[in-house]
């Protein structure tokens, strides 16, 4: 037997994770592996593991191996976003996923106030667990409250000297060692069996307090149905609740189609059985270009509409598809016209699954308006499944793959690369931890949601948003250096490098940018409006090996850190004052063993 932790950031995987099931695992012969979870689900072989990331890209996933079958016990997201209707209902894939392959599904979220007005809409974020346990008897979703710093309700709090993790939460705890424990103790009926024991635990009882005081479906859909009512101008609605069918908006096609992607998925998942889903794609927006600003009166501004909006949202979705949206309302003789675009799925029936956008239109949607007073396009997404008319969850776990549990996925240790995770998890558990270096943020890949600097505030919600890999304070305050911003890159590439270097080498001249960040550090708390932001240190880290040749000298840049064969790390200093905080400048990177998984052969698409 073995148990995987497949993660994205080694600091939540090796860190946070792996300990706790170190601890149930004690007195045990028992290996755990820790594997960099794959980037696409065209990596893995055809079963549940395929399954699971053809609809979602897990933070964490463990598994467990028993004769040589892999099988998932618990799905972990970390997230920082502030709670708002769209940003609960986004991540409902995981939930979906999990339930699909009977394993737990643990959200690590906390309810931190942002200093920004968000137009979401208010949500309990305990209302989609009660949805799942009403309506599928699902009691895998588990909350696992990630508490803000007790005086400052802007910042979550952190482990100690873990940036990218909360302090150990006891229900996370208990779930992942109960899931764990009783796979090993018998793999057959494990999770009803672990859910019989986490009940008892007075940490579930508490959590299931709130979840059955949330809401359910009827309000929900209730709260919808009253906002369109009230609302005059339905170019501004996220949701739509007809007696036959439910719909959301697509604001875009780009960004993977999120948070609409996440919504529509929870929406087809919960209501597919007695309502039809439809995606309205917005052809009204209101931070559009002046094209797209205006109001949708007739089938020529459609036409004129949807190219630009689809040129708008460049890259989310493969040129086919886009083509054959443009080419199909050309047949279209007014603008409420409906359109059957069955024959469109049928003919790239073998590509729908080459992309996550497109998979969930087809598969996830009975059809879709272009617009929400415009065409209707329309299918039969059963029978793109396999079986028309048929009860849509049984038939998305066995068309997915969810039941299929498959050998063992291959992995091999890595050896000499490194990846921009581990780069700056490098620089700051061996240079600035150690030397008290005050961290205000991290933003290891994929979990960005702190640490966020605002150039444009005037912009609202529309403004772009930077996310340095590093932001940190000298130990006491200098002279010399306010403040210190990293940028990390995987393995050593001169054009990449310079190309974010040019980027972040901004904040060294840029009164907006110095602006923004020194907003940014009076958020977190670690100044005040009378301190100064001016003076600030720029570093890059990447990493090479003994074969790597460059004459790349770079100029401007206060440091250099660098991982060598993936054992040791060095740092060039440049900055006088930063050189007195960093006495030791070379050392051993002290990487855990790492595997990666191993593409023996192309896969095939499921679909």
């Amino acid at each position: 037997m073995e148990i995987r932790i497949y993660y994205e950031c080694l600091e939540q995987g090796y860190n946070y994770i792996k300990p706790i099931i170190d601890e149930i695992l004690l007195n045990r012969d028992i290996p755990v592996k820790l594997i960099k979870r794959s980037r696409k689900p065209e990596q893995l072989p055809k079963g549940v593991l395929f399954a699971i990331q053809s609809l979602t890209t897990p933070d964490i996933l463990i598994t467990a191996i028993n004769e040589n079958k892999e099988h998932p016990l618990v799905l972990i997201e970390f997230t920082e976003a502030v709670t708002t209707e769209d940003h609960e209902l986004q991540r409902t894939y995981g939930a979906v996923a999990s339930y699909l392959s009977d394993m737990y599904y643990i959200k690590v979220s906390g309810y931190k106030k942002s200093e920004k007005i968000f137009g979401g809409a208010e949500y309990n974020p305990y209302s989609t667990p009660k949805i799942l346990i009403d309506n599928f008897n699902y009691e895998g979703f588990i909350i696992a409250d990630w508490k803000t710093e007790d005086e400052n309700i802007y910042n979550l709090s952190r482990s100690s000297n873990l940036l990218g993790c909360p302090p150990l939460i006891p229900i996370l705890k208990d779930t992942i060692q109960l899931a764990v424990k009783s796979f090993i103790d018998s793999s057959e009926n494990w999770f009803k069996n672990s859910i019989v024991l986490l009940k008892k635990r007075n940490t579930y009882l508490i959590f299931r307090e709130k979840v059955d005081k949330a809401t359910g479906t009827e309000v929900l859909l209730k709260t919808w149905k009253e906002r369109e009512e009230r609302n005059e101008n339905r170019n501004n609605l996220r949701y739509f609740v007809d007696k036959k069918w439910i719909g959301a908006k697509i604001n875009r096609f780009s960004h993977a189609m999120d948070p609409d992607r996440g919504i529509l998925t929870f929406i087809s998942f919960v209501w597919s059985n007695s309502y039809e889903i439809f995606g309205i794609y917005a052809l009204v927006r209101q931070r559009g270009e002046d094209i797209l600003k205006s109001e949708l009166k007739n089938l020529k501004q459609l036409k004129t509409k949807l190219k630009a909006a689809i040129e708008k949202d460049g890259g989310g979705i493969p040129k086919w598809f886009a083509d054959e949206l443009k080419k199909v309302v050309l047949s279209a003789k007014t603008l409420n016209a409906e359109i059957n675009f069955q024959p469109v799925w049928e003919k790239y029936k073998n590509k729908i699954s080459e992309n996550k956008v497109v998979m969930t239109i087809a598969y996830f949607l009975d059809g879709m308006y272009l617009n929400h007073n415009g065409i209707k396009l329309y299918w039969d997404r059963y029978k793109l499944l396999g079986k028309s008319k048929s009860d849509f969850i049984p038939l998305m776990k066995s068309y997915f793959g969810f039941n299929n549990y498959v050998s063992a996925i291959s992995t091999e240790k890595i050896e000499m690369e490194v990846d921009e995770d581990e780069v700056t998890y490098a620089i700051v558990h061996r240079v600035l931890i150690p030397n008290k270096f005050r961290i205000v943020s991290i933003s290891y890949p994929g979990s960005q949601g702190g640490g966020a600097i605002l150039p444009d505030p005037d912009l609202g919600k529309a403004q772009p948003r930077e996310y340095p890999d590093i932001i940190a304070l000298p130990p006491e305050k200098d002279k010399n250096i306010d403040v210190i911003l990293n940028e990390s890159k995987g393995m050593f590439n001169q054009a990449s490098v310079e190309k974010d270097m040019g980027k972040i080498l901004r904040y060294k001249t840029d009164k907006k940018l110095q602006k923004a960040l020194k907003e940014t550090l009076i958020v977190a708390k670690v100044i005040d409006q009378n301190d100064n932001v001016y003076k600030i240190l720029i570093g890059v880290a990447f990493g090479v090996t003994n074969n790597t040749s460059t004459t790349w000298k770079p100029d401007k840049v206060d440091f250099i850190f660098r991982i060598v064969n993936r054992e040791n790390w060095a740092i060039g200093i440049f900055n006088q004052s930063l050189r007195e905080l960093i006495p030791t400048i070379s050392g051993k990177t002290n990487f855990p063993e790492v595997y990666k998984i191993v593409d023996e052969h192309s896969q095939q698409n499921l679909f």
